[in-house]
């Protein structure tokens, strides 16, 4: 069967009609069926027929037989007829909800995911999100967790890994918690300095600045990132956080960036997941959404 180049444009009713017509074989109960005219399904078929420009039926005075483009079509329209169908009725009935569990790093899921979720929500109400936080890596095969989001250098072998953000380090303090115009080794001296207690990144920080390490005096140690930039906001010293996690406060005001500085150790935020999982639309609709969500502008 020779299709023209417009048979995208085929009618929906010349092909119900014809469906009608070849399930029936006969065009008075076909026209029965539809409730229309014998003649307005005699010339709904003989428009397809020209479309086409191949004929349908063999008429007789038994009636009509399917020619063998006929049958091949009468197959194809019957099936994609059923599917329309299943597929609006589906659209009429209450949908149930999906459900996606995102393990993440606490101070990520405090101060990233929680702020915009409700984005996520708006974009996606058939998806049930259910965030869950640790503070180390989740086994994701054979785990309850659909995708993770991780900080590191994206070396998680046997996993699907989605870079999301490249971070930088800086220090940060509430607005007015140091003299303006101090030296950043001074200023340094002076601040209560507010340590991540399972990394050295004040030291780290120090030694990109080009300033004595020495500086990284003793200070209050918190176990998680989250914690020291709450105290840091809240006016009790300098803290180290990376860009992502620092970006609404320094645009709502209420952390500042005293010195320029920053390091990047090539460290950043990804997804991870495993190669099933990764094909599912919802990991794939919660990474679209996030990585825009993380797109500046």
């Amino acid at each position: 069967m020779s299709l023209p180049q417009g048979v995208s444009g085929l009618p929906l009713q010349a092909l119900r009609v014809f469906d009608a017509a070849a399930r029936h074989l006969n065009m008075a109960r076909a026209a029965e069926e539809l409730g229309v005219t014998q003649g307005a399904i005699s010339r709904q078929v003989k428009s397809l027929e020209d479309q086409l420009a191949e004929p349908l039926f063999l008429r007789g005075p038994r009636g009509l037989k399917l020619t063998e483009a006929g049958d091949l079509l009468a197959d194809y329209v019957r099936r994609g007829l059923e599917q329309l169908e299943a597929g609006l009725f589906r659209i009429g009935q209450p949908r149930s909800r999906t459900t996606l569990v995102v393990n993440a790093a606490r101070t990520f899921a405090m101060r990233v995911l929680a702020p915009r979720i409700a984005g996520f929500t708006r974009a996606h109400p058939w998806i049930e999100l259910r965030l869950e936080t640790h503070r180390y890596f989740a086994q994701l095969h054979g785990a309850d967790v659909d995708v993770a989001i991780r900080a590191g250098t994206g070396d998680w072998p046997g996993h699907v890994v989605r870079p999301l953000t490249r971070e930088v380090l800086c220090p940060v303090c509430a607005p007015g918690y140091l003299p303006e115009g101090l030296p950043p080794a001074e200023a340094i001296a002076q601040a209560t300095l507010l340590h991540y207690a399972e990394r050295p990144h004040w030291r780290d920080w120090l030694l990109a600045a080009g300033l004595d390490p020495q500086l990284a005096t003793p200070g209050p140690r918190f176990d998680e990132t989250a914690l020291a930039l709450a105290a840091a906001e809240a006016g009790q010293g300098l803290a180290v956080g990376w860009g992502v996690l620092v970006a609404d406060a320094l645009a709502a005001g209420r952390l500042v960036r005293p010195f320029a500085e920053t390091l990047d150790d090539g460290t950043g935020y990804h997804l991870v997941m495993t190669e099933m999982a990764s094909r599912r639309s919802t990991v794939q609709a919660f990474g679209t959404w996030l990585q825009a969500a993380l797109t500046p502008g």
